[in-house]
């Protein structure tokens, strides 16, 4: 197989395993959760008593987030001859960062914070909603991590060495 071949092999397969799992995430919220908790999709509460997931949809779509999007990145950034362990840093850090900032003794604050920026940042009443209204669960950081760690063996798992041509 040639290198270019196995360079868009391996992004298909990044793309298909992160799109399955992101797939998994919005079941869970279409099944497990209640409309007024799914904020993107607020209609689709109908099924929400399925608890099909049990247990595990509790911190299933904060494990999906950083899992699927850490792929999503690294497929999405230039071939290299090291796999691009840093998208799952930067999404395990960031879904750490967004549960930390859910705890009752930084939400209030940051709220506050984001309100005052309201004016010139156009997001900031959803995210200061976000932060007040959600619920801290260390295993959520716990799910976080576990998801970019996962993305990073499976980049290691589906890594091939490819030579990056540079311009003179």
């Amino acid at each position: 197989m040639n290198e270019d071949g196995g360079q868009a092999g391996q992004v298909r397969l990044q793309l298909t395993v992160a799109s399955v799992a992101l797939a998994i995430g919005v079941l869970v919220y279409l099944a497990d959760r209640a409309a007024s908790r799914s904020i993107l999709m607020p209609n689709f509460g109908a099924h929400a008593s399925l608890h099909a997931f049990g247990a595990v949809g509790l911190w299933l779509p904060s494990f999906v987030h950083s899992f699927a999007f850490s792929l999503f990145t690294a497929a999405a950034l230039h071939p290299q001859v090291r796999p691009a362990f840093a998208a799952c840093v930067a999404w395990g850090a960031l879904n750490v960062l967004f549960e930390i900032g859910q705890h009752p003794r930084v939400s209030v604050h940051l709220a506050d914070g984001l309100r005052r920026c309201e004016g010139w940042l156009p997001s900031a009443q959803s995210l200061s909603n976000y932060f007040v209204r959600g619920t801290f669960d260390p295993g959520d950081i716990v799910a976080a991590v576990l998801g970019a760690m996962a993305a990073a063996a499976v980049l290691h798992l589906t890594h091939r060495r490819v030579k990056v041509h540079h311009a003179p």
